[in-house]
């Protein structure tokens, strides 16, 4: 019974151990690292204000060009003016390079659908309001002063 318990141990460790697996970890450089917190995140931060005041500011405008088809106009020139400069600036890991940064897919929900259809809301079927009759007589209202 020892020599099965031994043997059930050995066969459990030998399968459930963690294997390592080769990872490519890119290096990156500290100067650039330095660089990226001291100037372009700031920058980013900056860009990110200045794409906000100017998305508020032309919004009259964006929302006369979202009248005809597709309607996505707000969330193209959102994407384009805040949350590319946001997600660069807040989301994007220290010392990548990458630029514009576009976040996964798999970890953040998406803010416009992508099918880019407008679907219409449906009503309710309103109550109907039963009538009121009026009354037959008007009450007196007195013979002046």
């Amino acid at each position: 019974m020892k020599k099965l318990i031994s043997l059930f141990i050995l066969l459990s460790v030998m399968c459930c151990s963690a294997v390592a697996q080769s990872q490519s970890i890119e290096k990156t450089d500290p100067g650039f690292v330095l660089l990226d917190v001291l100037l372009y995140r700031p920058v980013g931060l900056v860009a990110t204000l200045v794409g906000t005041a100017v998305f508020v500011g032309v919004s009259p405008l964006t929302a006369l060009a979202s009248i005809p088809e597709p309607h996505d106009a707000f969330a193209k020139f959102s994407n384009i003016l805040i949350l590319l400069p946001g997600a660069y600036t807040f989301v994007r890991p220290i010392g990548d390079r990458n630029f514009p940064y576009y976040t996964s897919p798999y970890k953040h929900k998406l803010v416009a659908p992508q099918n880019n259809t407008v679907i219409p809301k449906q009503n309710p079927d309103i109550p109907s309001v039963p009538k009121v009759q009026s009354p037959q007589h008007t009450p007196d209202i007195g013979k002046g002063l």
